[in-house]
């Protein structure tokens, strides 16, 4: 039955086409050889066809080997890895490089070296410490100068004033460690120094010690710039210099601290 009915007679006329009559693309399918030939679609017939037809269009695919040739030239951003660059070795240290390494390990340690202890290996150690000075890696080597020796460290690995601190303790001139120490506070800070400072690393001089230090420095003319005074809060005793700091100033500056002691 049709679709909406019964044809009425007269109303359409059936016509049999041939395949070559049907147009576009049509015709292909209703043509006994194109099946045949679709039903096997590589034949070289049909392989030709598609060849002419992309190079007509346009569309013709490139071989993947020139495609890949044709690509620009960019860095590979996984590139495949070598073998790892011999490093060269470090050359040998001279032995005023060595000397300054073993002085700044003594250094980590809080130690200054005494040129005596240098000496005790080294024949010409005058030669050798020249070649120190003269070497620019070493120039973090520096010296102070003490009433016994000379005393070599790393003002990299210790500040100069620690430096001093430590050549005054390694000779024992405990009346010089006491009065070089008041007069840097007093110019430094400025503050007077208390008694009991000097009982804490690296002077370990007890409160015994220290008044027999006192009394020492009040008959040596070298000292007759220190002074004590008195912390009115609580009568602890503290030096100055009268040279650097005056009596009424200093006795401020003691009570000053005294009270912050307290509160803490």
């Amino acid at each position: 039955m049709a679709l909406f009915g019964r044809r009425k007679p007269g109303f359409s006329k059936e016509v049999e086409l041939k395949p070559s009559e049907i147009p576009g693309e049509f015709s292909d399918a209703l043509d006994p050889a194109v099946n045949k030939e679709l039903d096997n679609p590589k034949t070289e017939k049909r392989e030709m066809q598609e060849a002419a037809e992309s190079v007509i269009s346009g569309t013709e695919k490139p071989d993947i080997f020139d495609y890949m040739q044709s690509l620009p030239e960019v860095e590979d951003p996984f590139p495949p890895s070598g073998p790892e660059p011999e490093t060269p070795p470090e050359p040998e240290k001279t032995k005023a490089q060595l000397l300054a390494d073993f002085i700044r390990e003594r250094c980590r340690s809080s130690l200054i070296t005494p040129r005596e202890l240098i000496a005790r290996d080294e024949e010409d150690v005058e030669a050798l410490l020249a070649e120190m000075r003269q070497d620019e890696s070493c120039a973090d080597i520096r010296t102070v100068e003490g009433r016994k020796d000379i005393y070599f460290y790393s003002d990299e690995l210790m500040a100069n004033n620690y430096a001093k601190i430590a050549m005054l303790t390694l000779e024992k001139d405990d009346a010089r460690t006491v009065a070089e120490m008041v007069r840097f506070n007093c110019k430094a800070f400025p503050t007077p120094t208390p008694v009991y400072y000097f009982a804490r690393q690296p002077f370990f001089l007890d409160r015994e010690r220290m008044k027999a230090i006192v009394a020492q420095m009040k008959t040596d003319p070298s000292y007759q710039d220190i002074r004590e005074c008195e912390a009115a809060i609580n009568g602890e005793l503290y030096l100055y210099s009268i040279d650097l700091m005056s009596e009424k100033y200093a006795k401020a500056l003691a009570n000053g601290a005294e009270a912050r002691e307290a509160d803490d």
